[in-house]
């Protein structure tokens, strides 16, 4: 087993790599947490090309688990020193450090946590500890509170309310209009069943970043998608919808135990016409209220209340409130890095919404 060793304490606290299979899966099974899995942490290792951690505290009442992953700071264009061992760190969505068993003493043994972390991350060179974090689960002494950022508020449905009261209570008129319209024009919907229907809906995505102009970042290989086809089956799935035997629109869904995330979508707009998006998130929501499932997550807008955000809102009132964890470790360092930021692109202060502040570009400033 690669366990990287921490502080001495009582309690064993140990750092996985995704090299340690069986520990990672008993440590923080996907149904506890799908985004924090081996499975997914192994794909983003591969397509980010940055190391998985799980940084684990047990007791024998209680077990916290803390995906993150690791990112060289040499490699930053105003640095490129291959000696540069200095770190920073970000989770995968909807993450940050779980509960994955407690007892009524949990608050006890999270107490000092955030502080265990912060000992991790000076001891091995982490100058920025970055958190994507699950609005579903409660940090209370975890975290630093001062470090946590509200960022803004996503769309969630409630799975419990039955077809009927789903479609009554949670979506709107307009919703439920279009939906009605995609089954009126025969629209019908399935899941991705061979290599074919991924390379379909990486079409369609990529077709979607093309017309956005998104940069480089948010355009995703192929090989992301048959990664999470082959190797989540489980727990992944790309809904599909079909218009005269032609896929297109789609989305890409994770879920875990009682809880589905809609990670990506993609559609054609040559048939926006005929509502496909409506009538696969409609689907996708039958099915996992079926699937015994009690809540999803539907997430955000690019901006506060754009479209992409009402369309959302259009299948529930109900919000979560999204936040992220941005703490930094070595305050030093940090100022230094921003320093060598402002010299390389000649601009006096990097974005102030984005952290760490030195892996921003001048055009999010």
């Amino acid at each position: 087993m690669h366990r990287e060793s921490i502080v001495p304490a009582v309690s064993p606290q140990y750092v996985l790599t995704t090299a340690d299979a069986d520990e990672w899966r008993r440590a923080l099974p996907a149904d506890v947490c799908v985004m924090g899995s081996l499975e997914y942490a192994r794909i983003i290792e591969r397509h980010c090309g940055f190391a998985a951690r799980l940084f684990v505290l047990e007791t024998e009442q209680s077990s916290i688990a803390y995906p993150f992953f690791v990112r060289p700071i040499g490699t930053l264009p105003f640095v490129k020193d291959d000696n540069d061992i200095r770190l920073d760190t970000f989770t995968p969505e909807y993450t940050g450090p779980l509960f994955v068993r407690s007892d009524s003493q949990q608050n006890s043994h999270a107490t000092g946590f955030a502080e265990q972390i912060a000992r991790y991350c000076r001891d091995n060179g982490i100058v920025a500890e970055f958190a994507h974090l699950s609005p579903w689960h409660d940090f209370g002494d975890l975290l630093d509170p001062a470090c946590v950022m509200v960022n803004r508020d996503i769309v969630q449905v409630d799975l419990t309310l039955g077809e009927a009261g789903l479609w009554t209570k949670s979506l709107t008129s307009d919703t439920r209009r279009q939906t009605r319209q995609a089954e009126k024009a025969g629209v019908r919907v399935r899941w991705s069943s061979s290599l074919d229907d991924v390379r379909a809906f990486y079409c369609l995505h990529a077709g979607t970043m093309d017309r956005r102009q998104a940069k480089d970042c948010y355009r995703i290989p192929l090989e992301y998608f048959v990664a999470i086809f082959e190797s989540m089956p489980d727990h992944a799935f790309m809904a599909l919808a079909e218009y005269q035997g032609r896929v297109v629109a789609g989305g890409l869904y994770f879920h875990g135990g009682t809880d589905v995330y809609w990670h990506l979508s993609a559609v054609d707009l040559e048939f926006a016409n005929v509502r496909p998006v409506n009538k696969y998130v409609w689907e996708t929501l039958l099915w996992a209220m079926g699937a015994g499932k009690q809540r999803m997550l539907l997430g955000g807008g690019y901006k506060p209340d754009d479209g992409v955000f009402r369309f959302k809102a259009g299948f529930s009132p109900l919000r979560a409130r999204f936040s992220t964890y941005q703490r930094i470790h070595d305050a030093h360092d940090y100022k230094d890095l921003i320093d060598a930021w402002s010299a390389y692109y000649g601009v006096a202060h990097p974005c102030a919404g984005f952290f760490p502040a030195y892996r921003s570009t001048p055009d999010e400033s």
